[in-house]
């Protein structure tokens, strides 16, 4: 299963300039605990966690705020900019799920931010990946009938051609169905060649 799969999606966002009070009344309505922080042109600058707010938020013995350095002559903090951390770890949406949950026990992440290229498209959440295990064996016996229905009904719709003791086959066929057509063709007497062809759009 892919990060795809399991990711939360729209993601919630907010941008370079949000105020902190914002932010924090976004993860307390979404039941959030952190935000991708993106520019202009929604790709990822950083992230917010509740521990970001915190720090920004709570006074030191001095009276003096802590958490990310002030850049307004002392003052605390007041932007997303300001507090979010800008090394992120990230998954992509073709990442496998398992790898996903090994990153985020490897570094004690509670979400990691899923991107398409260089666009947040998602969000992937240990209650996320909490759903795999928690699958009743009546979900996973149903997702596997669907898959072997959608794979079964695509190799139906393959077309095969012989020419010469070359087969060639063309259809909408996935990398994981195509093994199935070659194997059986190669145990043909007088299968010289297994080729495809692209599907024509």
């Amino acid at each position: 299963m892919l990060t795809r799969d399991l990711m939360t999606s729209p993601v919630v966002t907010v941008t370079l300039d949000a105020r902190l009070k914002d932010v924090a009344a976004t993860l307390v309505e979404r039941g959030i605990n952190a935000v991708p922080v993106v520019d202009e042109r929604g790709r990822l600058a950083g992230i917010v966690s509740e521990a970001d707010l915190l720090k920004a938020d709570a006074p030191a013995g001095n009276g003096a705020h802590f958490g990310s350095p002030p850049t307004r002559k002392g003052l605390p903090p007041r932007t997303a900019r300001e507090v979010m951390t800008q090394a992120v770890y990230t998954m992509t949406v073709d990442a496998a799920a398992a790898a996903a949950a090994r990153l985020m026990l490897r570094h004690g992440l509670k979400s990691v931010p899923v991107l398409d290229g260089d666009r947040v498209v998602g969000i992937l959440a240990r209650r996320d990946l909490l759903r795999l295990v928690a699958r009743s064996d009546q979900d996973i016996r149903a997702e596997l009938e669907r898959r072997l229905k959608e794979e079964l009904s695509s190799l139906q719709r393959l077309a095969v051609d012989v020419g010469d003791g070359v087969v060639t086959f063309c259809g909408p066929v996935g990398a994981l169905a195509r093994e199935l057509p070659e194997v059986l063709a190669r145990t043909v007497p007088g299968v010289t060649e297994v080729r495809w062809e692209p599907t024509q759009g």
